[in-house]
């Protein structure tokens, strides 16, 4: 659902509900006294994230009508070994922040779950997005072992529980943090240990509502909202019993606390938690409900099983070694988990906020939700990520997820209806071009204009088109209206891939030209001679021209000759001079453009607008290294994005710290160690020896869990490890898979321009 269909506040309860027979104590009384907060989201960096498995119907969609049916809509995350935000009914839409298990007695204080365990989180098999997490106390006293998934046909989240209990008088509780409709606040709660409709733990906003129930009953329960004296949390921490028992809180920051009626006793128990969803908390509580009747075991041989044969159907890369293979299945599951189920071809960034621990939401439904108020974290659709991702599924052997992506964006796609792009001198129509990045249903979210992801349009479209997965006419229409936009606004870019500075970026301008010239191809193949001419005379003037608009001989860095990030900061009617002292301001810093670089300029290389081996090239390698290169001990080779980056937030006060390593640039290195290779006419042998310690220390920047993050810290006791950025970030992921690909064909993947000095993948009949 979209912003606009999320505004609508619902009553969905009255006046007290008749208490159920299996309540072991009184129902709790009463409404929690009402409070006002701000909230926030879990930590940006995820152990575990997954969805079911869904199949396409005959027409590209998620319907009664596929394999899988019914469908699952709902999708799960993990952090610190506990659940973190679950998205439902679609995958930019988080219904809560998290929910662990918190502990009382046998001698101890209050232990809660993601602060004080010791743990491990482990995939019940490869490229299964299934979990086994086990939370132990490094006292002994008890092991908690939890298996998470979905259930693979309705839209519940399952944890089967098995509590192991080493001492007596241990007291286990759930407390659960919603954020109903991707809000921490307007929330509101009901707490039950039996009344209507059932025991269980509810919450709701809207159009959404929510029921964490458990297969065994509740012995206490409790609604409150979050740091105050209604909080059970607050309760646990003082008392190590819940002594206050509050059945609604409405209107707030809500959190939700119940004891399980385990034995005080020394023993092992199984049992299942489910969290279900649903319209309106009878129908959440019923869907939950349904799930906790099913054997849990049933549901996830189902869930495992879908799963496998999709993995199946794939190409088996990764015979370098057991880690990259498994990385690479692993990177499966997390692309394909990105897409939404009701929006088919709709692939998110990141089901995260990144530093969303440690960054203040004040959004609520009871003021107007709009874009700017609502939190998009990077549960949204970049047009950049989903080519990525959709490419990435290609190299794996997925022929469908790419024609649902392209089938995306050309519902997204902007029409003249839309205004136009008004920067200085530029006013062009918005027709064929697409917003900085959306919901999934098409609604947007940034409306900034990146000229790179609308290049990348066309590169999707092409690829689907020479794998012989669309006729040239199927493809013709996204292609024609995005390159004519290209031609008429570009080569200078509003923002370019970092979404901070306008200029003409050697990144972007490399995405232009090869979208142009594959936009000639198919042109000429349609018989359109006019376009065909059109778009090759653009992209080979704009090729010729990279050097004199971005290359600066006297610049800071090293020997002062290297591609800078942008120039022409100022505005489509700056100068254009790499070696003049303008400059732009980034987070209150003035920069000169010629005193930054980063790494994008390989792009040139990869695609084929530049030879890999040419001086201004090698010289810009150089730079790029000396400026931004860091070897990890133990991994090997990260990147930052540019000189001066800034985009980090300290966890303990959440200010503004400078960037650190992405894993994205390590795989974008190895694809242009691949192209100087090829171009150098290595063996395949070689040209993998180029290629593997990048590769490599790609995989080694990801989790013990597998997972890919956005950055990685550059120095220090967790180098190498996940800040508080994106993880999983579904672009690393991509990076990886068709770096992989590449690696083990030792050809890229990715089709360059003809005839510039790269090389290109054979279509098929090719020899």
């Amino acid at each position: 659902m979209g912003i606009l269909e999320r505004t609508a506040l619902i009553a969905i309860l009255g006046t007290s509900l008749p208490t159920d027979a299996i309540a072991r104590d009184a129902a709790p009384p009463g409404a929690a006294p009402r409070s006002s907060s701000f909230g926030s989201w879990s930590h940006g960096s995820k152990d575990f994230f997954g969805a079911a498995y869904e199949s396409y119907d005959a027409d590209l969609k998620h319907s009664a009508r596929s394999d899988t049916a019914p469908i699952s809509r709902v999708w799960f995350t993990g952090a610190s070994g506990v659940l973190t935000e679950v998205y439902w009914p679609t995958n930019d839409t988080p219904q809560t922040r998290d929910s662990q298990l918190l502990v009382t007695g046998g001698g101890g204080g209050l232990f809660e779950e993601r602060r004080d365990a010791r743990r491990s989180v482990a995939w019940i098999e490869d490229g299964v997005p299934a979990f086994r997490v086990i939370t132990e106390d490094p006292g002994g006293r008890f092991r908690i072992e939890k298996t998470i998934f979905a259930d693979p046909d309705r839209d519940v989240v399952l944890q089967r529980l098995k509590i192991t209990r080493n001492v007596r008088g241990l007291r286990f509780f759930v407390l659960h943090n919603p954020g109903v409709g991707n809000t921490p606040l307007g929330d509101s709660a009901m707490a039950s240990t039996g009344d209507t409709p059932g025991a269980g733990l509810f919450a709701w906003q809207g159009p959404f509502a929510q029921a964490f129930v458990a297969s065994i009953p509740l012995r206490h329960a409790t609604a409150g909202f979050s740091g105050t004296a209604s909080d059970g949390y607050r309760d646990l921490q003082k008392h190590r019993t819940l002594t206050v028992h509050y059945r609604d809180a409405r209107d707030g920051d809500v959190v939700l606390t119940g004891e399980l009626d385990l034995p005080l006793t020394p023993g092992t128990d199984e049992l299942t938690l489910a969290l279900g969803f649903g319209h309106d908390i009878g129908e959440a509580y019923r869907t939950a409900k349904a799930s906790l009747r099913q054997d849990p075991g049933a549901l996830l041989d189902r869930y495992r099983a879908q799963w496998r044969a999709y993995q199946a159907s794939l190409r088996p890369l990764g015979s370098a070694s057991p880690e990259l293979a498994r990385l690479y299945r692993s990177s499966v599951a997390v692309m394909k988990s990105l897409e939404d189920r009701t929006h088919a071809g709709a692939f998110i960034a990141s089901p995260s906020v990144p530093w969303g621990d440690v960054r203040i939401d004040r959004a609520s439904a009871i003021s107007p939700r709009t874009s700017d108020r609502i939190t998009g974290g990077y549960h949204l659709v970049w047009p950049r990520d989903l080519v990525q991702i959709a490419l990435a599924l290609l190299a794996a052997g997925d022929t469908r997820s790419p024609l649902a992506a392209v089938r995306f964006l050309k519902d997204v796609q902007l029409s003249a209806s839309d205004g136009t792009w008004d920067f200085g001198s530029i006013h062009v129509s918005k027709e064929g071009s697409f917003y900085q990045n959306t919901w999934s249903n098409g609604e947007p979210y940034w409306r900034g204009l990146e000229l790179d992801q609308v290049a990348q349009a066309i590169d999707l479209c092409y690829h689907v088109y020479k794998d012989q997965l669309v006729t040239v006419d199927a493809c013709w229409e996204l292609v024609r209206r995005t390159a004519d936009f290209l031609v008429a606004f570009g080569p200078w870019s509003p923002l370019e891939r970092w979404e901070e500075v306008s200029g003409i970026s050697p990144s972007t301008v490399a995405f232009l030209c090869a979208a142009l010239a594959h936009a000639a191809e198919i042109a000429g193949t349609t018989g359109d001679r006019e376009r065909q001419a059109r778009y090759r005379e653009t992209a080979e003037r704009w090729a010729t021209q990279i050097d004199d608009w971005t290359f600066t001989t006297r610049g800071s860095i090293g020997k002062g000759r290297y591609y800078e990030r942008v120039d022409g900061a100022g505005g489509p009617d700056a100068p254009r001079d790499p070696n003049d002292d303008l400059g732009y301001v980034v987070q209150g810093r003035f920069w000169r453009e010629r005193d930054v670089v980063d790494c994008g300029f390989l792009r040139l290389a990869v695609l084929g607008v530049r030879p890999a081996l040419t001086a201004n090239m090698t010289d810009s390698v150089a730079a790029c290294d000396a400026a931004l290169r860091v070897e990890v001990p133990g991994l090997g080779p990260g990147f930052r994005r540019y000189v001066g980056d800034r985009y980090g937030f300290d966890p303990r006060t959440g200010e503004r710290t400078r960037g650190m390593l992405w894993p994205t640039l390590t795989g974008e290195r190895a694809q242009y160690e691949l192209a100087r290779a090829l171009e150098a006419s290595s063996s395949p042998a070689a040209a993998r020896k180029r290629m593997r310690p990048y590769l490599d220390a790609m995989a080694r920047f990801a989790t013990a869990s597998q997972m890919l993050p956005e950055q990685v810290f550059d120095r220090g006791p967790h180098a190498g490890q996940p800040t508080g950025a994106a993880a999983p970030l579904g672009w690393a992921h991509a990076e990886f898979v068709t770096t992989l690909r590449e690696h083990d064909d030792a050809r890229l993947f990715r089709l360059p321009i003809r005839g510039s000095g790269g090389s290109h993948r054979p279509s098929p009949g090719e020899p």
